[in-house]
């Protein structure tokens, strides 16, 4: 198990999450609305710095009007691909700093590429993050621009 890519299911969860409502453009401010939270608070959780209950997780589908079965099957997924490329997905706690695929998404998610990318529309116009990932016929791996950063970063 290589240390240095170390992530939590319910850490997958949230990006799917996240992207879902970007690619929807939603804003955070109504996901908290309508999830009896505040903006901050929601922006907390989808951060990853405060834990996503399963209440919040099955409000938040709602508010989605996806199935929670959708999202969690996607995040599956997403796991699969993940441990396919090293990195361990634990069922223990872990803060925010040990939670490498946090960091990374953040990084990506504040990276100026990212930034000018939304303010064009330009992210997400591929498939939804929900169909994703995708395995082609020909060996290529349709996923997720945040996962597809976050799978081609080398770390030492």
């Amino acid at each position: 198990m290589n240390e240095n890519k170390i992530t939590r299911l319910s850490s997958i969860i949230l990006l799917v999450l996240k992207e879902l409502r970007l690619e929807r453009r939603i804003h955070q401010a109504y996901i908290a609305e309508n999830c009896g939270k505040t903006p901050s608070a929601w922006n907390k959780i989808e951060a990853g710095r405060t834990p996503l209950t399963i209440d919040m997780f099955f409000r938040v589908c709602s508010v989605f009007q996806v199935p929670s079965s959708h999202i969690l099957n996607t995040a599956e997924q997403y796991s699969i691909l993940l441990g396919q490329n090293n990195w361990a997905i634990i069922t223990q706690e872990l803060s925010f700093e040990e939670d490498i695929l946090l960091k990374e998404a953040q990084l990506y998610y504040s990276s100026e590429e990212y930034k000018s990318k939304y303010s064009q529309g330009l992210v997400n116009l591929g498939c939804s993050i929900l169909n994703t990932p995708i395995y082609n016929p020909n060996g290529v791996i349709g996923i997720s621009e945040v996962f597809q950063f976050i799978l081609s970063k080398v770390r030492v």
